[in-house]
Parts: C-alpha cells; structure tokens; sequence
C-alpha cells in the first residue's frame, strides 16, 4: 500500500516541527498542506515539494488523501477534527486535544463513530529522556516514589500581539497553562498515573496580552504521590524534571537530553547513552500504524482528554480558591 498518505493542516508555530517530523517518517508520507494564511504556505513549498490545497474542503474531498495533521489554533480543533471524520479521514491533532471537556468528548465521539484513528500530539513524553525516566522508575533503582517536580517556560507570552490566536483568553484559555504545562502534565501522567485532584494559582505578571503568564499547579495523583508543576510564558527558556524516591533522585531535562540520579548516598550515576530520536517522526510513524491497523495510539483521544482536564481544574481552581477534583471535571 506504500507510506500512509496524509496533509499537514497549519504549517506555522508547531506545524513545522511536525512538517519535520513528517519529512523524515518511515510509515507516513506528507503529500499536501494547507493553511488560511498563504504566505506561511509560499515558504512551505521552498522547503517541501508537496500539492498546496485551495481549502480544508478540498483536503477532505481527495479520496488518496487517508489523514490530516492539524496544527491549528486550538479553537478550531473540533471543528476540523469532525469534518475529516466525517470525510473517513483519520486525525493526528497537536495538544491540545480541544479547549473544552466537551469539545474533546464530542471529538472523540466523531472519530470513534466514523471508525477512524485520532491521536493526540503529546510528544515529550517521547523524548529519550522521559522514555528513560520510566525505565528508571519501574527498575525500583528510586525505591518508593513520593513527589514528583515539573518546570517548563519560556519568552514566547512577552511577543505575543493582538494578532496573534494566543493573545486572546477565550481562545487560549490559561495561556502557557494550556501551551506548556500540558506537556508536564501528560508527562507525569506518563511516568506517575492519573490525576486525581488539582490545586493551581494562576497570575498574569508580564505580558501584554489577556491571557495569564505564570503559574504553579500542585497535583495528587491517583496512586497518592504527589506533583508541582511550574509554568511561565515571560522567562528565559527551560525545562527541568525530577523524580523524587526514598533511594535516589532522578533529574532530568527532555530538551536537553540531560539525565542524572542521585543515590541517598550522595552518589551521582552517570547518564546512561541516550540515542537522538525524532520524537515527532516517531508519533507520526505510530499514527500512521495505528490508523492502517485500527490499534489504540499512545496518546489517544482520552489521554488528549485527561490532560486537558487536569488544565482545566488548575484554571478553575485559581479562579476558585480551592483545590478541584479531576472527577468532578470529567462528570460535567
């Protein structure tokens, strides 16, 4: 049958890193693209020599096309998600999932009505790092797991202007909550489990836009071990990780590739060899598998809808006061 046959859809921000991803895949062959503003698609047929589409619709209406890739504004996720179901086209949608809990089950419902594969763009979890970090975890190399700690930031809310989607909260509800804990979140569920209740203070400090730029969100996960997640969208760039054992601690940094644990000795192991992966070839490759099979994604359309809601319950919860249970969330 060849590589799977899909249409990047936003070829801007995020897009090009999946572009990139795309180019390099084994299983998926990018064949198109589209986007609403032509000027990003102009500079897109320099790098890559694939068919520029008029409109979604034409997308939709090509029968050798077999799935999208949407690096869209996260407004209009749904709304594209359930037309390419609709159209019998599988979906590989950029976190997150949707805005809203109910946006996310009705895009879930789409696909899984229309037959077709959706997966979520979780990609840090696929970094050699995070992948590593599990391996370290179920080792028992921490001995019992207590607290887990997250930090991810960066400038990217200080450039932010009126033309921008993510300047406006209605559209980017959280800010770098939504953008950028996100990641941390699907992390920890990754190496810890599911969420089971969320306390969060959410502040906007620096940027110009509506949106907030800073906050710390403290989690329960359903095992009982505890997490802190720290976000900011007005800092220098950086990322940190640490998994707190009675045996060791591990630290490590999914964008930099650094790796280390710390024995209750003081005994600092040596990072063991992380070979480079393409994270993003390697989600793409899997949706591409998944989509052919009809096997179940890594970060399918629920695990697209866990993270966000432990975003949402960190959003309520600052707005609130008070801690906010991911149930409760789920059950509206």
């Amino acid at each position: 049958m060849g590589r799977f046959r899909a249409v990047m859809v936003g070829v801007a921000g995020f897009g090009k890193e999946l572009a990139m991803g795309a180019a390099t895949s084994k299983q998926l062959h990018m064949v198109g693209a589209y986007d609403t503003q032509m000027q990003f698609l102009g500079e897109f047929r320099r790098t890559y020599d694939v068919k520029l589409y008029p409109s979604y619709e034409a997308i939709l209406a090509d029968k050798s096309v077999e799935g999208v890739i949407l690096a869209t504004p996260n407004d209009t996720h749904l709304g594209l998600i359930t037309r390419a179901a609709a159209a019998d086209k599988h979906v590989f949608v950029e976190k997150p999932i949707t805005n809203t809990i109910a946006d996310a089950r009705a895009a879930i419902k789409a696909c899984k009505d229309a037959g077709v594969t959706l997966m979520v763009g979780h990609v840090a979890r696929r970094t050699p790092a995070a992948r590593m970090a599990r391996k370290t975890i179920e080792s028992g190399a921490l001995g019992k797991i207590v607290l887990i700690e997250g930090h991810i930031a960066h400038r990217g809310g200080l450039d932010l202007t009126p033309q921008s989607w993510r300047w406006y909260k209605e559209r980017c509800p959280g800010g770098p909550v939504m953008q950028l804990a996100i990641h941390t979140i699907d992390t920890f569920h990754y190496l810890m489990g599911p969420t089971k209740s969320v306390s969060a203070k959410i502040s906007r400090l620096a940027t110009p836009a509506e949106i907030e730029d800073t906050g710390v969100i403290a989690l329960e996960f359903e095992s009982g071990i505890l997490g802190f997640g720290r976000i900011a969208y007005a800092v220098p760039g950086s990322t940190f990780t640490h998994v707190y054992g009675s045996e060791a601690i591990l630290s490590f940094d999914r964008m930099e590739r650094e790796f280390q644990i710390r024995h209750r000795d003081g005994h600092v192991e040596p990072s063991p060899p992380l070979a480079p992966v393409n994270a993003t070839a390697d989600e793409l490759d899997e949706f591409a598998r998944c989509a052919r099979t009809g096997s179940k994604p890594e970060t399918a359309g629920e695990e697209g809808l866990l993270a966000l809601a432990v975003v949402i319950a960190a959003l309520r919860s600052s707005k609130e006061g008070r801690s906010v249970a991911i149930k409760e969330v789920l059950e509206e």
